[in-house]
């Protein structure tokens, strides 16, 4: 789970990447088995320092949650150049604030 802080008056403009860039290689991902779902929620923030957006992935299991090469070349291949991507996420902080990520495991009662 991550929790995201949209910048005043720019919740459309994240909202536009989601829909565009982040869906596609979030479909590609689960497409070609390396997730099992993704989510988008919207929050109420308690306080200036909460998230507005949270971004969800559900993962197959725990050695999928490993970044691999073949997660890697798969973003290549679908949103560009490792270069390209990493200015994107520099260029997105005019835009929202990563606020930190938790790691969050469904228990199943028997």
């Amino acid at each position: 789970m991550t929790y995201t802080k949209t910048r005043r008056g720019r919740f459309d403009d994240y909202m536009k990447f989601l829909a565009t860039t982040y869906k596609t290689l979030m479909e590609a991902n689960k497409k070609a088995g390396m997730i099992l779902d993704y989510s988008i929620y919207s929050a109420s923030p308690r306080s200036p320092q909460d998230p507005d957006l949270l971004l969800t992935t559900t993962w197959p299991n725990m050695a999928a949650f490993d970044r691999s090469e073949a997660a890697e070349a798969l973003s290549v291949k679908t949103i560009g150049s490792m270069a390209a991507q990493n200015q994107a996420a520099v260029d997105r902080e005019a835009i929202r604030e990563l606020l930190g990520s938790e790691l969050v495991r469904k228990l199943i009662l028997k």
